[in-house]
């Protein structure tokens, strides 16, 4: 690869490095907290599935799965304009980028999620009484949901490129058909006699 194309990836990678810290931050603003009722110096959630860890998982899942989508459009307009196409080579590329771009902002949202959603629940846990009420901290309980990222931008690029090969096809066999209806049309030109 030249060293512009470098540079283009480059750039691609802060951006998607940007986005995911900024959706980290999302993240942790919108996300309700699970309340942990301390017992015995433990800290307990309320009810058996605390819908605070269920939000939290999914709201990062459509978060992930929306910013995917715009990873995938972002690359498949880039390198159409920078190819003049959408050839193979240029959809194998924006497979690749939709992969390592999510991955990048997938795990820049979780790392900025955690960490800015963190609590020190041990030093809570020690000064606590039975009967107080602490506040757990943000992580996922579905790793997995982070993937959705990168499987949202293949998509988007793999649906892009199967449009494109199919208009491709029409237009290819309308113009075959063309070619042959002229070839197998009689000659106009009135004969002498």
């Amino acid at each position: 690869m030249r060293a512009r194309a470098w540079i283009s990836v480059g750039i691609a990678a802060l951006s998607c490095a940007a986005l995911g810290v900024l959706l980290g931050v999302l993240w942790v603003r919108l996300t309700p907290r699970v309340d942990l009722f301390v017992s015995g110096g433990k800290g307990y959630p309320q009810g058996f599935q605390p819908e605070g860890y269920a939000t939290a998982d999914g709201l990062a899942a459509l978060l992930c799965t929306l910013a995917g989508v715009v990873v995938g459009i972002a690359v498949m307009l880039v390198l159409r304009r920078g190819a003049g196409g959408s050839g193979p080579r240029e959809v194998y590329l924006g497979l690749a980028l939709g992969v390592g771009l999510g991955l990048i902002g997938a795990g820049c949202l979780w790392i900025t999620g955690t960490v800015l959603g963190a609590t020190d629940l041990e030093a809570q846990l020690a000064g606590a009484e039975d009967g107080d009420t602490l506040v757990a901290p943000l992580r996922l309980r579905i790793p997995g949901v982070l993937m959705l990222w990168p499987i949202a931008s293949v998509a988007v690029i793999f649906f892009v490129a199967l449009a494109g090969w199919g208009r491709h096809a029409l237009t290819s066999r309308g113009e075959r058909s063309h070619a042959a209806s002229r070839d197998d049309a009689p000659d106009a030109a009135p004969s002498a006699e």
